[in-house]
C-alpha cells in the first residue's frame, strides 16, 4: 500500500514515548496506539476474548507523530480490547494491539488486568541469580510440553505439559528425579525456553486436541502462550503460572532464558503489525513484495525506528515484569547491527549479567545489505552478543545438514583443525594458524558452544545414522566424547533437553513409508506428536543414569574452576596452551594459572593414547566414567582411554 522513504519518515513520524498499549490507573485507563497514515482508529471493547460481546466502539483522538489515543474516565480491569484501523477514508481492519501484554483465548483481543494481582506469593523476595560473564553460564535448553507432558515425569496429570510443569517439586520416575529435581541435579546455570510468547498454530481451547508446535510461529509478543496455561481462557491465569516456574527455576539457582522470535510474524497481511500500518512492520524486496529473509513468509525490519522500539520495549517489558534472565534470538542475522547493539545497550541498563545471543545466520535472502546484519561473520561489530557456533557442532559430529557424515568423534580425521579453534573459544591463538574460518569470536563471551538443539537431528540419533555400524557402547562413547568437548571449551556451553541421557526422536511413518537409516528419526519435529518430541523419563534417564552421571561430572567440573571459564581473548592466550601429543587428531591442552593446572586430552581413536605431562604430581580429576581418583599420583606419563576424554589436575604443594 505504501512505500515510503523509511529513514526520513521515522525522522518526522516516530513516536518516542513509553505509553504504547494500556495504562491503567484507579478511576482512568487510556489506551495508545501509533499509526501515522491511518485516516481514523476505534478502540472495540468487549466483555470476553471470544464470542459476540463488543460492548462499544469509541473513536480515538490523533496526537502528534501518528500517535492515536484516548481517555476512559474509569477502570476497564476484566475487558478486552482491538483497534481498528482504517486508512483511506475506507479500508477498516480489526486487530489486537501489538503492545498488549495479555489476551484472551488464542490471542485474538487484548486483556486489560491488573498485573500485580498476578504476582505469586513472595515473588517479591526472590532475586535473579549471578552471573559475572556468559561463560559462567551452562544452557539447557527445554520445551515447555515435553518437560513434563510424559506420564513417566512424576508431574501430577493436570500439571503436566504446563508453566507449573517446571514448579512441581520432588518428582521422581522409579528412584530417579525428573523435571525440577532433574534441573537441580545435573547442575546447570540456565533453562532456555523455546518460545513462551503467544503463538498462532496450537488452538488453545482444544486441549484435548492432538496439537503441537515448538513455538516459531508468533503472534503476540508480549503476551503468553495460553496452552501452557490450565486455564486458557483466565488471561491472569497464564500470568501468574509463569511467574510460579520463573520463581521455582530461581529459588533452585537456575536463570530463565526466554527464547524469542522477532525476526518474522506467522501471519503477514493478516497479522496485527500489517492491520496497524502497513507496509511499515515488515521488510520489503524492490518490487514491492514481502522479502521472505525468515523462510517463513516474511521478515521483520528492525531498522525502521519504531520495529526497533518495539523490540526493545518488548524486551525490557519481560525483564521488568517477569523478571526473566536472558534472550536466545532467534535468526539474530535477519536484525540490523545497529538495533542488537542498542538492545545490548538498554538491556545493560536493567542489567549487565542479562544473557543475550542467537543465532548469526538467516533462513533466506534478505534485500538488507549483508555487511549491516548480525551474521556471526560481522561479529565483531556486536562483540557482546553471543552467537551459535555451528563450527564446533559439526566439527565434533560432522555436517548437520548431511546425516552420514562424520565429525571428530565418529572417525572424520580432518576435523581436528576447526574444533581446536572451538576449544579456545572461537578466537584468535597464538599456537593456531589454520581454519582461520572458525576463529570469528570477538571474544570467548561470544561462542555458544553446542553439538545439538531442538533442530535437526539429536546427538545420539546422528550417530544412530551416521555411526550405524558401531557397537552401542562404541556410541555411548563417542556421545560422552561430545559432551566434554562442548562443555570443557572456552565459550558457554549449551545442551538440549535430554541430550544428557541419550535423547532420542522416533518419527511416526507415513503409511506407505519404508523405513531406513534416516527416516525412522525426526531431524524437524516442530509439529510432531509427544510420541516423537516428549521426554520419556523411563527409557531416557533411567535406562542411560551412567551418561547422565557424566554430564552431571563435566559441568561440576566447569563450574569448579574459573580456568573452564576465562572471558577474555587475553586470558585464553596466557592460560591455555596445547600440548604436542605427535598426533595432530589426539588433542591435548593445558590451562593453567598461579593456583591450578588442568591437563584435558580428548581420544577419538579405539586405542588407549599416551601423553606427556608438565612437570609436577598429577591426579585424574575426569575419567571416563566422570570419576576421579586423586590417590594415585601421576608423573610424566598421562594415558587417556578409547574414543574417551580424560582431565588431570595437579597435586597443590603442602
Amino acid at each position: 500500500m505504501y512505500r515510503l522513504n523509511y529513514e526520513s519518515f521515522d525522522a518526522e513520524n516516530a513516536y518516542i514515548g513509553n505509553d504504547l498499549g494500556v495504562t491503567c490507573t484507579e478511576n482512568k485507563t487510556v489506551f495508545k496506539t501509533w499509526s501515522p497514515l491511518a485516516t481514523a482508529v476505534y478502540l472495540n471493547l468487549y466483555l470476553d476474548g471470544e464470542g459476540d460481546n463488543k460492548t462499544e466502539s469509541l473513536p480515538m483522538e490523533r496526537g502528534e507523530r501518528g500517535l492515536w489515543y484516548v481517555e476512559l474516565m474509569h477502570d476497564c480491569e476484566g475487558m478486552f480490547y482491538t483497534y481498528s484501523f482504517e486508512f483511506n477514508h475506507i479500508n477498516r481492519f480489526e486487530t489486537i494491539d501489538i503492545y498488549a501484554k495479555a489476551c484472551g483465548v488464542n490471542g485474538n483481543r487484548g486483556a486489560i488486568i491488573d498485573f500485580k494481582k498476578t504476582d505469586p506469593k513472595g515473588w517479591d523476595k526472590v532475586k535473579r541469580p549471578r552471573c559475572k560473564n556468559a561463560c559462567d553460564a551452562v544452557i539447557y535448553e527445554c520445551h515447555v510440553r515435553d518437560f513434563s507432558i510424559d506420564p513417566s515425569s512424576g508431574v501430577e496429570p493436570k500439571l503436566r505439559g504446563k508453566f507449573l510443569g517446571f514448579t512441581q517439586e520432588k518428582t521422581k520416575c522409579g528412584e530417579v528425579c525428573t523435571c525440577l529435581s532433574h534441573l537441580k541435579e545435573l547442575g546447570i546455570t540456565h533453562v532456555q525456553l523455546l518460545p513462551v510468547q503467544d503463538y498462532a498454530t496450537v488452538d488453545e481451547s482444544r486441549p484435548d486436541k492432538a496439537q503441537y508446535n515448538w513455538g516459531y510461529d508468533p503472534k503476540n509478543y508480549n503476551c503468553l502462550e495460553g496452552s501452557y496455561s490450565t486455564d486458557p481462557y483466565d488471561p491472569a491465569a497464564r500470568i501468574k503460572e509463569f511467574k510460579q516456574l520463573v520463581m521455582a527455576l530461581h529459588k533452585a539457582g537456575i536463570g530463565v532464558v526466554m527464547d524469542v522470535v522477532y525476526n518474522h510474524t506467522y501471519y503477514t497481511e493478516e497479522s496485527a503489525f500489517e492491520r496497524s500500518f502497513p507496509c511499515y512492520y515488515h521488510r520489503l524486496t524492490a518490487d514491492g513484495r514481502f522479502s521472505n529473509g525468515s523462510g517463513c513468509g516474511n521478515e521483520t525490519a528492525s531498522n525502521h525506528t519504531m520495529m526497533r522500539k518495539f523490540m526493545v520495549d518488548s524486551l525490557r517489558f519481560w525483564v521488568e515484569e517477569y523478571k526473566v534472565d536472558g534472550f536466545r534470538f532467534d535468526l539474530m542475522a535477519l536484525h540490523d547491527i545497529e538495533t542488537v547493539n542498542i538492545i545490548r545497550d538498554e538491556l545493560n541498563k536493567l542489567d549487565p549479567q542479562l544473557l543475550m545471543y542467537g543465532e548469526g545466520w538467516t533462513g533466506g535472502e534478505s534485500p538488507m545489505p549483508s555487511d549491516r546484519l548480525a551474521y556471526k561473520w560481522n561479529s565483531y561489530q556486536f562483540g557482546r552478543v553471543g552467537l551459535f557456533n555451528d563450527n564446533i557442532r559439526d566439527s565434533i559430529k560432522g555436517g548437520t545438514f548431511n546425516p552420514y557424515e562424520t565429525g571428530y568423534i565418529s572417525g572424520n580425521r580432518n576435523a581436528a583443525s576447526v574444533l581446536r579453534r572451538g576449544i579456545v573459544g572461537s578466537v584468535p591463538h597464538y599456537q593456531l594458524n589454520d581454519a582461520n574460518e572458525a576463529c570469528w569470536a570477538y571474544e570467548p563471551t561470544q561462542a555458544v558452544n553446542y553439538c545439538e538443539a531442538h533442530d535437526n537431528n539429536t546427538l545420539w540419533d546422528k550417530l544412530c545414522i551416521s555411526a550405524k555400524n558401531e557397537s552401542e557402547e562404541n556410541r555411548i562413547k563417542m556421545d560422552k566424547l561430545a559432551a566434554a568437548i562442548t562443555i570443557l571449551s572456552q565459550g558457554m556451553p549449551f545442551i538440549q533437553l535430554g541430550q544428557d541421557f541419550l535423547r532420542t526422536k522416533p518419527r511416526i511413518l507415513d503409511e506407505n513409508e519404508t523405513p531406513n537409516d534416516v527416516n525412522v528419526f525426526s531431524h524437524d519435529s516442530y509439529n510432531a506428536p509427544d510420541f516423537t518430541n516428549s521426554i520419556k523419563w523411563d527409557t531416557g534417564k533411567k535406562e542411560h543414569l551412567d551418561v547422565f552421571k557424566y554430564y552431571k561430572a563435566l559441568i561440576a567440573l566447569r563450574k569448579n574452576s574459573p580456568l573452564f571459564r576465562l572471558s577474555s581473548k587475553e586470558e585464553v592466550n596466557a592460560h591455555l596452551r596445547f600440548n604436542d601429543t605427535g598426533d595432530y587428531n589426539f588433542i591435548s591442552f593445558i590451562l593453567e594459572n598461579e593456583n591450578d593446572c588442568y591437563v584435558v586430552a580428548f581420544n577419538p581413536y579405539y586405542e588407549e593414547r599416551h601423553f606427556r605431562l608438565p612437570e609436577g604430581r598429577f591426579f585424574v580429576r575426569l575419567d571416563e566414567n566422570g570419576m576421579k581418583n586423586s590417590f594415585e599420583q601421576i608423573m610424566w606419563d598421562g594415558k587417556c582411554p578409547p574414543l574417551s576424554a580424560v582431565v588431570y589436575k595437579r597435586f597443590k604443594n603442602k
